[in-house]
């Protein structure tokens, strides 16, 4: 994919969209909260390919990272934009972010999480039961955003 001002434009937005985004949570079980950012880091690897998911997710993961103590969070919400992308040129978009998280981020995540800052093995489970939850919601979104709705088209046109 060629960069383009429409590709810079589009994935400065949908970054700054992601960053807000991470604001936004919903009260789950247990005291536990849903957050969506994802959405714009999985649409972002959907409609501007690795590269635009690349970045967006670096950017987006930003604010979790500042308000986790974690940097680790950049590196890995990176890896699930770029890989999106990757994927999402074969795969309808869902499956794509599914993959990405399920290859690829949430073993990052286990991985830092257990070595690196010594969570419980049982502890990095539950966490990753929630962020499955959060992954599925958010890889449907965007499956509804692009296919339905056909965002795609509406915002970079065939930018592929």
């Amino acid at each position: 994919m060629k960069l383009t001002s429409r590709i810079v434009a589009f994935t400065a937005v949908i970054s700054a969209l992601t960053v807000a985004l991470s604001v936004l949570t919903l009260p789950f079980l247990f005291g536990s909260r849903i957050h969506f950012f994802q959405s714009g880091i999985l649409f972002a690897g959907v409609v501007g390919g690795p590269l635009g998911g690349l970045i967006t997710g670096l950017i987006g993961g930003l604010y979790m990272a500042t308000v986790r103590a974690d940097p680790t969070i950049i590196i890995g919400n990176g890896l699930l934009g770029f890989f999106t992308g990757v994927f999402s040129l074969r795969l309808r978009p869902v499956l794509a972010g599914l993959l990405a998280w399920v290859l690829v981020q949430a073993p990052w995540i286990y991985v830092t999480g257990t070595f690196i800052f010594r969570v419980p093995a049982m502890a990095m489970q539950v966490i990753l039961i929630l962020l499955t939850v959060e992954a599925v919601i958010c890889a449907c979104i965007v499956d509804l955003l692009v296919n339905h709705f056909h965002l795609r088209g509406l915002l970079v046109g065939q930018m592929r």
